[in-house]
């Protein structure tokens, strides 16, 4: 068997051997190639050269264990064992039973293995592997299109466009004929390399999906604002359909600065840590934020969980609150958020329908509902036989043109990407270009942040930050915005401590990086043999969602538990989404039968959750005390220590449940649930500076100001109390802009 020609990484031999695994991983058959012909091989050795060359070392090492291995059991390396002989030492491998070996370790060296033949098969044929587009053609699967219509959406025929594959290479003309991106005045893409601004009223730390929203409010009543952005200015062109490179649950390159700084991650306090596990939440760095790549279910939380443990103790007693749980009500009320929700509705140019039975809508959406799709009508019937009440989850994007950007043209590459036509609305594309055009807006880009400043009597004044050449600075301020995500946030108030703050900005009391919340996303999948549903000629945006389980009226504790999900069927599914789906019981995770049960996917159907999760004083954040970031500054990274409990396992067994009925009404032959912990990371991060009424139990007050560090403020979801089972971008803008507000008037001397 010769090598792979052209190799940069791997030497021959090493080639051969993983050439081979790849194809016992994913054979050839009768009708279809296998690994091999697809060029995974290939696309390994290129990823080693470049992406993945911190793995070069683990690959060297684990092939030559194979060979070690086969040898032992077998008299010969791998290559020359035979096939079933090569089946037994891969299947020894994936469950660790391989003798004499200590590294790396063997499960781990398996699903290394794995995840880069799902990549090299169905990643776009740029990288090196899914050779001739061969991979895609397995599948059955017309790779990218940049829209679909609206009888695709409903077909019950497999829509194969044509029997045309496409891949970057054949979408790039078009993308390259799509109109301009209108220019940006008033940015300055150099900024970030000149020094410092003299001091300003408000320094904004992060102008992404919360500090872009709000600069424009803070800009046009005349206040001098400097943005810290440490990642660049995407433009509309920087954003391609590129599965791999692109997606959070792939390589993630839009989030470099997330990247070198991943949390560390255990389960319970005296374990030992990792590296942070995802279901969502790899972040975006860049003006805009990570919204820009989100979903763009947008959703308001239910009024009762702004008072969430006044209701539980109302409706059932205080006995109902678990043990350990810190749950606690919000310091602001839902009637407070209300009339910011319809003018975010406005701004952002929501599309929704006015079906949801639970939380009637004081005004109608800007924009329609996305269009019906075929799982998601089926999803729909099944759901009003049960007697339950479905509606189109309200989004942020264009479903009729609006702020000047097309009408969306429901392109499944959507969800995990950027927009490239401005059709999935984020603050660059409006907000940060209001904030600009005042003149009152600094905003300097590829800028980090790394510390809070804080004079002698504690009040904030200023920030320490690298700016764009390397170069250590400092900027000034009155008040100081932390509008981060939650895990820098976090980060750096314990960096900040020094003086009279030294365990952190915001932790006089003890309670930085307390009552942490994060979002589960289990899920259940259906067979139905005689059924497709195109799920890949739509965005993740064309959802069906229930609010049944979420509203005050639903009676948790009478189940065993306290809290509700969401339950909701949505559109958008992609090659490698599609190899990584949870497996049924009965179906491998590589060979003859892995790849067979792949080709079925146009019969799948799924059922995804966003349960409630309550907090914990069991579950924080605090300061990895080794581990340090791969910024070149070394600073250490955030350590997130959090399990499910008894009651979010009880809740998520119910939910289960209840999708299963879902799918089965639907019609569903076979169900299989996915795993119910999906990762101590998500892009529904909560807690760890709560918002409240009560410095010795909350960190900032109900105008986002740090209790004990005048001048600084926290806009972000680290503020929230509690963790509803919606997405809660909409929520934290609605809390941010009622912040902001008042902190205009404040510093303009005209709040009442």
């Amino acid at each position: 068997m010769p090598a792979p020609d052209g190799l940069l990484a791997l030497n021959p031999r090493e080639a051969r051997t993983v050439d081979a695994v790849f194809e016992r991983m994913f054979p050839a058959d009768q009708n279809l190639p296998g690994a091999r012909e697809i060029g995974v091989a290939a696309y390994l050795d290129r990823a080693l050269a470049g992406a993945y060359a911190e793995h070069l070392g683990t690959y060297r090492i684990g092939l030559s264990l194979l060979d070690l291995a086969s040898a032992s059991r077998f008299g010969c390396d791998f290559v020359s064992a035979a096939e079933s002989e090569q089946d037994t030492i891969i299947a020894d491998l994936e469950t660790g039973q391989i003798a004499k070996w200590s590294l790396p370790d063997q499960r781990a060296f398996f699903a290394l293995l794995r995840a880069h033949l799902q990549e090299g098969l169905f990643s776009d044929p740029a990288y090196g592997g899914n050779r001739d587009k061969l991979g895609w053609k397995v599948l059955g699967h017309p790779g990218i299109w940049l829209s679909n219509s609206a009888e695709e959406n409903l077909s019950a025929e497999p829509v194969t466009k044509g029997g045309r594959i496409q891949s970057l290479a054949d979408v790039e003309e078009a993308l390259a004929a799509l109109p301009p991106e209108p220019p940006i005045p008033g940015f300055d893409p150099a900024r970030g390399a000149e020094p410092p601004s003299d001091e300003a009223d408000v320094v904004i730390v992060g102008v992404g999906g919360v500090g872009g929203f709000i600069a424009p409010d803070l800009a046009k009543a005349g206040l001098r604002v400097v943005g810290l952005e440490a990642g660049p200015w995407w433009r509309l062109a920087d954003f391609r359909p590129d599965e791999l490179g692109a997606t959070y649950y792939c390589r993630a390159a839009m989030g470099p600065k997330f990247q070198r700084e991943i949390p560390r991650w255990r389960r319970n306090v005296g374990d030992p840590a990792s590296d942070l596990t995802f279901s969502l939440g790899r972040m975006m760095n860049g003006v805009g934020g990570s919204v820009i790549h989100y979903g763009a279910w947008l959703r308001r939380f239910p009024p009762h969980h702004l008072r969430f443990r006044s209701h539980i103790v109302e409706r059932w007693g205080r006995h109902a609150i678990p043990e350990d749980s810190t749950v606690a009500d919000w310091p602001v009320s839902y009637d407070e958020l209300q009339p910011y929700f319809s003018e975010i509705e406005r701004i952002v140019g929501i599309g929704g329908d006015e079906d949801n039975a639970f939380l009637p809508h004081d005004e109608p959406y800007p924009l329609p509902a996305t269009r019906p799709f075929r799982m998601g009508e089926a999803f729909a019937a099944a759901a009003r036989e049960l007697g339950l009440h479905p509606h189109a989850s309200p989004i942020g994007m264009t479903t009729r043109a609006y702020n000047g950007y097309p009408e969306m043209d429901y392109c499944a590459w959507n969800n995990g990407f950027g927009s490239w036509t401005g059709d999935k609305w984020h603050p660059a594309l409006t907000s940060v270009r209001e904030a600009l055009t005042t003149g009152n807006f600094d905003l300097r880009t590829n800028c980090r942040v790394i510390r809070v400043i804080a004079d002698s009597d504690g009040r904030a004044r200023g920030v320490e930050y690298i700016d764009a050449l390397g170069q250590p600075r400092t900027q000034l301020a009155a008040t100081v915005i932390l509008a981060a995500y939650t895990f820098e946030n976090v980060r750096l108030m314990f960096l900040s401590g020094v003086g009279r703050h030294q365990n952190g900005l915001g932790n006089g009391a003890g309670q930085l990086g307390k009552h942490f919340m994060t979002k589960m996303f289990p899920h259940v999948d259906g067979y139905f043999p005689d059924t497709v549903f195109n799920r890949h000629t739509g965005p993740a945006a064309q959802a069906v969602v229930l609010d049944d389980f979420l509203d005050e009226s639903f009676d948790s504790f009478a189940h065993g538990f306290i809290g509700g999900s969401t339950l909701g069927a949505e559109n958008q599914f992609l090659p490698i989404q599609i190899s990584r789906e949870t497996l049924p019981d009965d179906v491998p995770g590589w060979g003859q039968r892995y790849k067979d049960h792949l080709r079925t996917w146009q019969h799948w159907a799924v059922v995804r959750m966003q349960p409630e999760a309550l907090s914990y004083g069991s579950n924080f954040l605090d300061l990895d005390p080794s581990v340090r970031d791969r910024s070149g500054l070394g600073l250490p990274v955030l350590r997130v220590t959090y399990d499910l409990r008894e009651n979010e396992n009880r809740l998520a067994a119910f939910m289960e449940a209840r999708s299963e009925e879902i799918l089965q009404t639907m019609g569903a032959s076979k169900t299989w649930r996915g795993p119910r912990f999906t990762g101590a990371g998500s892009s529904h991060d909560l807690g760890g500076c709560r918002m409240g009424d009560d410095p010795a139990t909350s960190v900032v007050d109900r105008n986002l100001q740090v209790h004990d560090t005048p001048g600084l403020y926290v806009f972000s979801g680290a503020v929230f109390p509690t963790c509803a089972g919606v997405n809660p971008t909409l929520t934290l803008w609605a809390l941010s802009l009622r912040a902001t507000r008042g902190l205009v008037a404040r510093l303009q001397g005209t709040a009442a």
